[in-house]
Order: structure tokens, then C-alpha cells, then sequence
């Protein structure tokens, strides 16, 4: 490795990997969100060799679409039946027999096999280019610090620091936030439903407490509510547990007893869940 990158280049080399370059320059959210050229990415991936060109047939058929992979098998009197697996792998044993000098192929960039580790380590950015409001350079930063953890471990790693760094604010956005990505980090790309369950207990609860430390409590059982989505991520587990609305405030409760408030806080918050969760299911 002799070049040093920073976040972004990690995330564009996730973003590049098995990409073209009229790919590379399709959307101009690097610039306006990150400040980078798309161009001066692939330079930097190229010299370090973390990438490299591709040029070869199956690479580059690829990226042809269906309708070009027939013209090319029409021009040179093959079927054009099938699916486009079927007329890339046709092309293939008639490559020899074909003239590409028109066809539109365009070499595909993949990763060099030293980067693979290191690729797979650091998919979490994706995950937190997309979903999360957080710097991400902060987060590579405390990946280089725990080089050592894998991808999993990396991304609730950093966003269980930012509880913990944050549980006692007054203002605990920062702690609700990351319980809501580690909710859905856990579901979507771990797919651990206990896990996710888990941390959306903690969600949840902190949403309803926060609200009744703000504002008084008739207020909030009055005109406060949870979204659909997680009424209803709560109604499946509910159903595939075979859980009793008492069983599901008892669980809310045990789950989430660490939290900087009183038992009586917290009995009041996972009742008023429950019947939010329970009421036109």
C-alpha cells in the first residue's frame, strides 16, 4: 500500500469496483457532497494499485446491454434467443469468430487481490454514506484506530461510542440517532432481527422518554405517536414470538433498564408503547 487514503477514496473504491469509467462520472454527488473529482479518484486507486483495468471479453460483455449483445450475435449470423447470461456466454464461444472492432466495450475496473481484506473490512461506509448523518471521515478515523475489528464490529463499534459518549446529554439526538441506524444496520446488514430488535427497543423508548422529559406528560399521550414502520416491525416480532402486549412491556423494560431514568420512567414508556403498537393493528 503506497499511497495513504483518506475516507472518501475508501468509499469511492467501494463504489467503482466493477464499474466503468462513464459509470465513475454518472452522478456528481462527489463533487457536491464530497468535493472530490471523480477522475482524480481513479488516480489515486490506479497508483496505489488498489485497482486496475480490465479490458478482457467476459469483463466488458458485461456491461453491454441486452439489446447490444444481440446486435453483436445478429451480425454475425448466431441466435439471438435467451437471457443476457445466455447471450454473453454464446459470444464467448464464438469470440473468435467475430469482428469487434465497432462494439462500444468499455474496460471495467476491479479490485486488485491485496485490497480484498481491506475491502471487506470497510463496506460499513457505504451503510453510513447512505443512511447516516455522521462524518465520515470520524468513522474511517475510528476504523484505523480498531483496524482489527471486521466490518460488523467496526460500524456498531463507532456507533455504540456515540451513545455512550452521549447518553447523559440533556439533548440526546445523537444517542437516539445512532440507536435508530443500529436498529436497521442490524436488520439490514447483519440480518440479525434479536439484535435489531434489540437496539430498536432502545429507539423507541428513549423517543417516548425524551418527548415526556420535554414536554408534560398529558400532552404526550395525547397527541404523541410512533410510526408506522416501526409499529409494525414490532406487530411481527410480536407474532413470530407469540408475545402478549405484557410480555412485550415487561421485554421493552428489561432490555432498555440501563438507560439514565427511573423504573417508574420506564414502566410508563413501554405501557405507553405497547398500547400505541396494539391500538388498530
Amino acid at each position: 500500500m503506497n499511497l495513504k487514503l483518506d475516507a472518501v477514496d475508501v468509499l469511492f473504491m467501494h463504489y467503482i469496483t466493477d464499474r466503468t469509467t462513464g459509470e465513475a462520472h454518472k452522478y456528481d454527488f462527489w463533487q457536491f457532497q464530497y468535493d472530490r473529482q471523480p477522475a482524480d479518484l481513479v488516480r489515486r486507486l490506479l497508483d496505489a494499485g488498489v485497482i486496475y483495468e480490465d479490458d478482457s471479453l467476459p469483463e466488458t460483455l458485461r456491461k453491454l446491454r441486452a439489446f447490444e449483445l444481440k446486435y453483436i450475435l445478429k451480425n454475425s449470423g448466431l441466435k439471438v434467443s435467451g437471457n443476457k447470461p445466455d447471450l454473453i456466454k454464446r459470444i464467448l464461444q464464438h469470440a473468435a469468430e467475430i469482428d469487434f472492432t465497432d462494439v462500444p466495450l468499455k474496460n471495467v475496473y476491479k479490485l486488485s487481490e491485496d485490497w480484498f481484506d481491506f475491502y471487506n473490512q470497510t463496506r460499513f461506509l457505504n451503510y453510513f454514506h447512505f443512511n447516516g448523518s455522521f462524518d465520515l471521515n470520524e468513522i474511517y478515523e475510528f476504523y484505523l484506530a480498531n483496524d482489527d475489528l471486521d466490518n460488523h464490529q467496526i460500524a456498531i463499534g463507532y456507533l455504540e461510542e456515540k451513545v455512550h459518549d452521549h447518553i447523559d446529554d440533556e439533548n440526546k439526538y445523537t444517542v437516539v440517532k445512532s440507536y435508530f441506524l443500529l436498529a436497521n444496520y442490524a436488520r439490514v446488514e447483519m440480518e440479525d432481527l434479536s439484535l435489531s430488535i434489540y437496539y430498536l427497543n432502545h429507539f423507541t423508548m428513549l423517543v417516548v422518554l425524551q418527548a415526556a422529559h420535554h414536554f408534560d406528560v398529558d400532552s404526550v399521550r395525547a397527541y404523541f405517536d410512533l410510526d408506522g414502520y416501526t409499529k409494525d416491525r414490532y406487530r411481527a416480532f410480536m407474532k413470530s414470538e407469540e408475545m402478549s402486549p405484557d410480555e412485550l412491556s415487561r421485554f421493552l423494560m428489561d432490555s432498555t433498564k440501563a438507560l439514565p431514568y427511573s423504573s417508574e420512567e420506564l414502566t410508563s414508556a413501554s405501557d405507553f408503547i405497547v398500547k400505541l403498537i396494539n391500538e388498530k393493528a
